[in-house]
């Protein structure tokens, strides 16, 4: 494939671009709540990626034929900071494939078809319900989207268009650009809103009627198996078909009420427990089984404090005892712990970085390296600063399945949790005063493994009471 363009998003494009398109979905632009869906950090809007594909290709084609179609396939996420590449993959008379990829991978596909336009102005029939423009997503299940219909004004105007788009408006005029671009508001805003990730786009140019500047949309099919949503819109020279999904929302960890009946009240007493990423997850479930047992516990945070004082509130409102700590696993641990009014007897390690992310290669040494600076030397120094303090710890460090299934995409993932497993055996055989548990967890219900499809998980309480029990029970 031949190369065209190259560009590296940043969170000011991501800014300028959700403002324009009125799409201020968190997924895009809010790092704390991303790392809460299935992308784990914000992502490209894919609107703006095909805009930008089509901006490109259109100041590099001075006599181009009139656009008659595009369809869009968003097969996976472009991360900000990633250098997105536009690739031409063929050219023929009236048909242009192009495609986004970053590394190896292709993250999106992109046809573009030329020649005569429909006659007719598309209109969807009986689609009078006003929706005013939010700048807050709507929430909105699976099982409510299905007789969801109605009409917004575009949030982007044609001179925004004109001046984002220059290129791209001269070929197909400003108000398709804007036709276009309220597909992401659509989706990220309105239906599904909040939950919603962008699978397809397929438009068809048409007549602009004589006011192109607002969209109609209605829900035309529905899929539970995949999640799926299929919507008719037109509007603004611009109509056909927009297929999203509506995934799933955060995970929930069992809350206290829940769990104090299946520990005794005194069974984890008398310890002084670090939770390392207890803010959600399989940490925030591990503080929450420690302090229905009547430890106390520490849980760490390293971007979401609004989490880990969510978690402390519920533990200390059953009335177990939980302090905050904020604490970076890449750097020093030694300061980070050093507040601590006394020594942890026992420290439950689950840092971690985003884990499902795009193959860029078969390998990627700085993502390897990433991961092995959590998952190795982060994991060498907390013991370190620990054992310092305290003459016996005992410690957990979750390792996982990949090790060995070593699943596509997960090569530097399962080489340095592999690593980590080295350490800890080392660790166990040389220092005397570092008690370490290893155990390779299953796949879990977390927001690192949410998926639109359903998938076959362990039951988190069942997988980690056993572990915590045996970890509690090593001699402090």
């Amino acid at each position: 494939m031949e190369r065209m363009a190259q560009r590296v998003f940043s969170i000011s494009d991501q800014e300028r671009f959700a403002v324009a398109s009125g799409d201020r979905n968190p997924m895009h632009v809010d790092a704390l709540q991303a790392r809460r869906t299935q992308a784990g950090a914000p992502v490209v809007h894919g609107i703006h990626l095909l805009l930008w594909a089509i901006e490109q290709f259109a100041a590099t084609e001075p006599d181009l034929q009139p656009l008659r179609s595009v369809r869009a396939q968003f097969n996976d996420f472009v991360y900000l900071g990633e250098p997105a590449e536009l690739r031409l993959a063929q050219r023929q008379k009236s048909r242009i494939r192009l495609a986004i990829g970053v590394g190896i991978g292709t993250r999106v596909k992109i046809t573009l078809e030329t020649g005569a336009s429909d006659d007719s102005p598309a209109e969807l029939s009986g689609v009078q319900n006003e929706i005013a423009q939010t700048s807050s997503a709507i929430i909105m299940d699976f099982d409510s989207v299905a007789n969801c219909a109605g009409r917004f004004r575009f949030p982007m105007n044609a001179d925004i268009a004109a001046n984002l788009f220059p290129h791209a408006s001269k070929w197909i005029g400003p108000n398709r650009i804007a036709g276009i671009a309220a597909t992401t508001y659509l989706v990220g805003m309105v239906c599904p809103g909040l939950n919603s990730i962008f699978g397809e786009l397929s438009l068809k140019m048409c007549p602009e009627p004589g006011a192109p500047d607002s969209l109609a949309f209605r829900v035309s099919e529905t899929d539970p198996r995949f999640r799926m949503i299929e919507q008719e819109v037109a509007g603004g020279g611009v109509t056909g078909i927009v297929k999203c999904f509506v995934r799933n929302p955060p995970v929930q960890q069992a809350g206290m009420e829940t769990l104090r009946q299946l520990v005794g009240p005194a069974e984890f007493a008398d310890s002084i427990v670090l939770v390392i990423g207890g803010s959600r997850g399989l940490g925030e479930l591990t503080a929450k089984l420690i302090a229905a047992g009547g430890g106390r516990v520490v849980i760490s945070f390293n971007k979401g404090e609004a989490d880990a004082q969510r978690v402390a509130a519920e533990i200390r409102a059953s009335g177990g005892a939980c302090e905050v700590l904020h604490y970076d696993a890449g750097l020093a641990a030694a300061d980070q712990i050093a507040s601590l009014t006394e020594a942890p007897t026992h420290v439950y390690y689950f840092a971690t970085p985003a884990i499902f992310r795009p193959a860029l290669d078969v390998f990627d040494q700085k993502r390897f390296e990433e991961f092995t600076d959590i998952y190795v030397k982060g994991f060498w120094d907390l013991v370190k600063a620990t054992c310092d303090r305290r003459e016996t710890v005992s410690f957990f460090y979750p390792s996982s399945v990949a090790v060995t299934e070593r699943p596509a995409g997960m090569t530097e993932y399962s080489m340095a949790k592999a690593a980590g497993e080295v350490l800890c055996a080392d660790i166990k055989q040389s220092m005397s005063a570092a008690r370490v548990t290893v155990s390779r967890l299953p796949r879990l219900p977390t927001d690192q493994t949410a998926t639109i499809t359903q998938v076959d998980e362990a039951d988190p309480v069942a997988t980690m009471l056993p572990i915590v029990r045996e970890v509690q029970s090593l001699p402090k």
